[in-house]
């Protein structure tokens, strides 16, 4: 039986620099990406990226059953490693 969590753990990743076949991308940038759902944004800042997680969780979970479907609480806390 699987217990019902009350985090959504993001792990972000900072880039500075050009890596191969990414000539069109500006940096610096930020990527997060969810654990408990598929989910991926980006922010130029730490607070553009910070905004674009909470809209990105709140997007995602909008109307959905979060227990049925992810097994957390309705409103998680969000742990950014």
């Amino acid at each position: 039986m699987n217990d019902v969590l009350d985090t959504i753990h993001v792990n972000v990743e900072y880039f500075t620099g050009f890596e191969e076949g990414d000539d069109d991308v500006g940096y610096p940038y930020y990527v997060a990406a969810c654990q408990e759902i598929v989910a991926v944004t980006e922010g130029k800042t730490w607070g553009e990226l910070m905004q674009n997680i909470h809209e990105m969780i709140a997007a995602h979970l909008e109307g959905e059953d979060t227990v049925e479907l992810y097994h957390l609480t309705p409103n998680p806390r969000i742990k950014i490693n």
